[in-house]
């Protein structure tokens, strides 16, 4: 918990559709001061969405969200971008600026959001870099290093502002094995060394294992569990266990077999299915949409709200 007893993040019935479709139904959930809090669920279930609605970027159609005790679904455009300050994001792909040197890119919210001197700065600069050992190639640009550079960089970018909330959107995606280690080491010193919280979407199970203090488990737009990941691990919950095990034990419901059949296939190894669907999936009451038809979905519902949680390369991590 806060310092005040109360959760960093609380999210309390929060609801929304996109095109028609429930992608969060009455989701709750909390998270406590210094805990990774992993969240984990198939492809499109609605675990970006919840990290867009947590910066501000989309608004429920009901429940609350509450950012260290404050209601963020009724704060002013002005109080958001406040209010984003406390976030640091790691994307994907690392989202670094092409045209900026590493230094440059982890420097970048420094300019833009405080008035710091040049060399405090650089001091600042230094330390993230150093942070995730990525100092010796502070000259060069992104695309002269490797995915997992990549990573580390849009890390330091991201914990430049000392955030008190680090948001992780799939942290080992696209990585070797060992590279992917070395980011959840990262991910566990920030925790354990400096009593960061941290939320991570990943569909990584070794990943989430090894860093989550709690995971919360999607389904249906819903949280079915959370708990340790011993607790998880030994879930009798038919759906948790499939969705961990990969599809090997558990089961899911009618509906999600539905979605599956439309091109969203369960377990941490699918692929998409683009062969045309059959049968009566579009009597599902509930559609697991891609990432793709997700933003899709949203850009069609209000034109003037961010659907992506990943932003255009021109933009940086500080919403």
């Amino acid at each position: 918990m806060s310092d005040n007893g109360k959760p960093v993040v609380e999210f309390t019935d929060v609801s929304k559709k996109l095109g028609g479709r429930q992608i969060l139904d009455k989701l709750s959930f909390e998270v406590a001061k210094g805990e990774t809090f992993v969240i984990i669920g198939y492809s499109g279930s609605g675990k970006s969405v919840s990290l867009r609605h947590m910066v501000g970027l989309m608004q429920p159609d009901d429940g609350s969200i509450r950012i260290d005790g404050d209601e963020i679904t009724t704060m002013s455009r002005k109080e958001l971008e406040l209010m984003r300050r406390k976030f640091g994001v790691l994307f994907q792909s690392g989202a670094l600026i092409a045209w900026l040197t590493l230094f440059e890119n982890v420097e970048l919210p420094l300019v833009e959001h405080t008035r710091m001197s040049r060399k405090k700065r650089a001091e600042v600069v230094q330390k993230k870099l150093e942070l995730v050992n990525l100092w010796d190639d502070r000259d060069k640009f992104p695309a002269e290093i490797s995915g997992g550079m990549k990573k580390r960089g849009g890390l330091a970018r991201a914990l430049a502002l000392d955030p008190g909330l680090v948001l992780y959107d799939e942290p080992s995606s696209g990585l070797d094995p060992v590279i992917a280690y070395e980011v959840d080491k990262l991910i566990n010193g920030l925790r354990d060394d400096h009593g960061m919280t941290q939320i991570v979407v990943t569909h990584d199970m070794e990943s989430a294992f090894t860093i989550a203090s709690r995971i919360g488990v999607f389904y249906h737009g819903e949280m079915i569990q959370v708990g340790t990941p011993d607790e998880i691990r030994a879930s009798q919950i038919p759906e948790v266990q499939h969705f961990i095990t990969g599809g090997r034990e558990g089961q899911v419901s009618m509906r999600s077999d539905a979605a599956i059949a439309r091109g969203v296939p369960p377990g941490l190894n699918s692929r998409r299915d683009v062969s045309p669907t059959t049968g009566n999936e579009q009597d599902a009451g509930y559609v697991l949409l891609s990432e793709e038809e997700v933003a899709a979905s949203a850009t069609r519902e209000s034109s003037d709200e961010t659907s992506s949680l990943e932003p255009e390369e021109s933009q940086h991590e500080n919403p």
